[in-house]
């Protein structure tokens, strides 16, 4: 099974909630938060956080204070209170999506489809045939096939757990055999991409709010 639960977060000033939700996260991930200088990425990077921790916490039955984590050389957080479950998460303006799958790695991304820059700038990153593609397609829908791309070639690398330490024009998302592995979704102005274990991974996607998270971790307090 692969759990995928959407976060938007509506509202980026920094609260006492956002204040008394801190204890709930580890030393690593407050150093984290703090290291940003605008106050919307100090929120993600916080929400992002007890999103994972809430809903491992959900699925594996494990309290969060006893969630323990570790990270591969990469960077990568990997789960060691019970290996079984494995996650991923990403966030931007606005947005944090997380990966939970009881069956393999995983790897997500999202992205907010932006057009104030010219795609050509970034073709060094994609493979030919990714290139390719992009071209091929009117103006309006090569910045939607661009992000699309790049989603999933973030994606892949993140289920591998290497970052881009290989050349991302090496990686060709269109490659069938690695394409079937991809999901590719809109959700407003953002594009997002999960990299499936399996290829017959069955998807459960959630929408969630704010104060679902917020409830979670105060109101049992």
């Amino acid at each position: 099974m692969m759990y995928i639960y959407c976060l938007p977060i509506t509202n980026s000033l920094w609260q006492n909630t956002e204040t008394l939700l801190l204890p709930f996260v580890s030393p690593k991930r407050l150093k984290k938060i703090f290291s940003y200088y605008h106050t919307a990425d100090k929120k993600l990077s916080l929400y992002a956080a007890l999103l994972v921790r809430m809903q491992l916490s959900i699925l594996s039955g494990i309290p969060n204070n006893a969630l323990r984590f570790q990270y591969n050389s990469y960077g990568k957080p990997l789960l060691l209170s019970n290996p079984q479950y494995h996650f991923n998460f990403s966030h931007t303006h606005n947005i944090i999506l997380c990966s939970i799958s009881n069956v393999a790695p995983t790897g997500i991304d999202v992205e907010s489809i932006s057009e104030d820059f010219p795609i050509h700038s970034i073709y060094e990153g994609l493979h030919p045939t990714e290139i390719q593609n992009i071209n091929s397609s009117s103006l309006e829908s090569q910045y939607v096939r661009f992000y699309k791309i790049w989603t999933q070639k973030e994606a892949f690398v993140k289920f591998l757990g290497t970052g881009f330490s290989m050349e991302a024009s090496t990686i060709n998302t269109l490659e069938p055999k690695l394409a079937s592995h991809l999901y590719t979704w809109k959700y407003k102005n953002y594009i997002c991409s999960v990299f499936l274990p399996k290829m017959d991974s069955h998807l459960h996607i959630k929408l969630l709010h704010e104060s679902e998270v917020q409830n979670y971790f105060l109101k049992k307090n």
